[in-house]
């Protein structure tokens, strides 16, 4: 219906472009000093159509052809939306048109604008109260999309595909400075920390980084608005070469719009600030650059490593807290003396009493915590490996969620036998004969010993090292005690932020478990590691607290946050605890 519509008015174009009424815009050609003119005396776009004339006259004789096309298919004018708009030595004009049915087409005052494809216009764009509606109608649509239950990936393109649109469509129209468009990328990390979306201490750049590379995939304004520029200017260029219209316009426009089309060198405003700049600059952080820097050594694979972002089915307080915890801005004590500067007499761990209390010390380290929630975590990742053997050897029928998955202490049919946990015997003493699994294929006369960790991340080599040949010994002495042909010592190991090493794969390729279950260990570390930080720190601190940007200082709010509980598939036996 579109296309039958456009084609209808293609002819009302034709019969006014034959016309010489009209405003007369100048332009040279190459190599030839005579000025030549191009005319202009409409402009079309679906239903709305604005006339242009130099004179009363002519505007009434554009206005009468059009009235005459719009009677001959049978449509009228919508009264109620037209104005004339005169003006003579920069001052409004006062006169009407009658159409032949006796109504009027009034002029407009002074004061009032009509609106020409979604803007405010009268000699001019009303520059000012545009971008003031704009930016109303782009934080009403961003709160509406940060109220809801999306999931973290959803809620990042719905803010890029439904709230920063609303924007898109000025750029190049409406005169955006540096200063707007950084107030503008302000107002969505303010608001999504409003909403606990976003820590106010995590790295602002990991926000508009590819999702692929350890950011949340966000549209930087700036950037947008840029290539947008750009990429008008350049539709211009080349239309020069066939279009005269086009040429008049680009001559003509001298600083008139945001495109400056008359000056052809590259412009303030198409610089772009690439991924690479912005990961460089990640990098570069002392403190939220240690992350960047994991991901990026020889042992970890970065892709696997980011795969939680991208996938994002996380809820979005869950990711961005996730986020502050690789970034290491969670208010430990030692956070708090050393980089808060607060007045603290000791920054030594409040439940252990015996370390400094760093976000490694909490998720990885803390004796307090060793036997309740770190094992807990860790319990979560043996049964997910557990349960997917089990399932493989046909050693168990029903499928559970891992989080409520409790596995038996010994499984056995006529091919497989698979312990959980349990102590092995040998004839003489071996100090580690206590693997998380052992798993026995009779047929094969092969056997594998599995042992889970989830150590810090600058501790992620010497862990698989140390599991590596800590069972050496008991792999020596289940071959020759149980006849075996081979034995193979098989470490799961991941970090706490969801790193995954090389190794990883590996060790699931040995088990012949699904390439992809690594997903699923990955979401139960990080789940189990949030709720971890959580709770350590819910007494005296909480960890996600309402904050106000100023210009380069944040202000904590003294309210206390509310919560509320809520489910999350895969998650742990406990509900995961997030913030509303």
């Amino acid at each position: 219906m579109i296309a039958k519509f456009c084609h209808i008015k293609r002819p009302l174009s034709n019969i006014l472009n034959t016309t010489e009424l009209g405003y007369q815009l100048k332009y040279t050609e190459s190599g030839n000093p005579t000025d030549k003119t191009e005319n202009i005396n409409h402009l079309l776009y679906m239903d709305d159509i604005k006339l242009y004339a130099k004179t009363e006259e002519q505007l009434h004789q554009l206005a009468h052809l059009t009235e005459n096309f719009t009677n001959d298919i049978k449509m009228e004018f919508g009264l109620d939306k037209c104005k004339i708009n005169s003006i003579k030595a920069g001052q409004n004009y006062q006169h009407i048109y009658t159409l032949r049915t006796g109504e009027h087409i009034d002029a407009l005052n002074e004061q009032d604008t009509y609106k020409y494809l979604g803007y405010n216009q009268s000699m001019q764009i009303c520059q000012k109260d545009t971008k003031q509606k704009l930016r109303q109608l782009f934080r009403h649509r961003l709160n509406s999309i940060l109220k809801t239950q999306l999931q973290a990936r959803n809620t990042i393109k719905a803010i890029n595909s439904y709230a920063i649109p609303v924007l898109t469509y000025s750029f190049g129209i409406i005169s955006w400075t540096k200063s707007d468009l950084k107030n503008l990328q302000r107002t969505i990390n303010t608001t999504m920390t409003k909403f606990r979306k976003h820590h106010p201490r995590s790295c602002l750049q990991r926000l508009t980084i590819n999702r692929k590379e350890g950011g949340r995939g966000l549209i930087d304004l700036t950037n947008l608005h840029n290539k947008q520029i750009t990429n008008l200017r350049k539709y211009f260029f080349n239309k020069i070469e066939t279009s005269t219209l086009h040429k008049s316009i680009v001559q003509n426009d001298h600083k008139l719009t945001p495109l400056n089309l008359l000056d052809i060198t590259t412009q303030n405003n198409e610089n772009l600030t690439e991924d690479k700049t912005k990961i460089a600059e990640w990098a570069g952080k002392s403190l939220h650059g240690r992350h960047r820097h994991d991901l990026c050594q020889s042992n970890v694979d970065k892709e696997a490593s980011n795969a939680w972002l991208s996938r994002g089915d996380l809820f979005p307080e869950t990711e961005g807290f996730m986020l502050a915890i690789q970034d290491q801005v969670i208010e430990t004590k030692n956070y708090q003396k050393y980089i808060m500067k607060k007045k603290l007499t000791t920054d030594t761990c409040r439940k252990c009493n015996s370390c400094p209390e760093t976000i490694q010390h909490i998720t990885g380290a803390c004796k307090s915590i060793v036997q309740t929630d770190l094992k807990h975590r860790h319990d979560q990742i043996a049964n997910i490996i557990h349960q997917k053997l089990a399932q493989q050897q046909k050693l168990i029928k029903d499928i559970q969620p891992y989080y409520k998955y409790s596995p038996e202490t010994v499984l056995e049919n006529s091919t497989t036998k698979l312990y959980f946990d349990r102590a092995i015997l040998t004839d003489r003493t071996v100090h580690y004969n206590r693997p998380d699994i052992t798993f026995i294929d009779k047929t094969n006369k092969i056997g594998y010993l599995i042992d889970i960790a989830i150590p810090n991340t600058h501790n992620l080599q010497n862990t698989i090292a140390e599991k590596l040949s800590k069972y050496t010994e008991l792999k020596d002495e289940i071959t020759r005690l149980w006849k075996l042909q081979k034995v193979t010592i098989v470490p799961i190991v991941l970090s706490t932020t969801g790193v995954i090493p090389k190794q990883l794969h590996q060790s699931i390729k040995t088990l012949n478990l699904p390439p992809n279950i690594y997903i699923l260990i990955q979401k139960a570390a990080i789940l189990n590691t949030c709720r971890i930080v959580r709770k350590f720190l819910h007494n005296d601190s909480y960890p996600f607290q309402a904050t106000t940007h100023t210009s380069s200082t944040l202000h904590t709010s003294n309210t206390q946050p509310l919560t509320r509980i809520a489910t999350q598939t895969g998650s742990s036996s406990l509900p995961d605890l997030h913030l509303a």
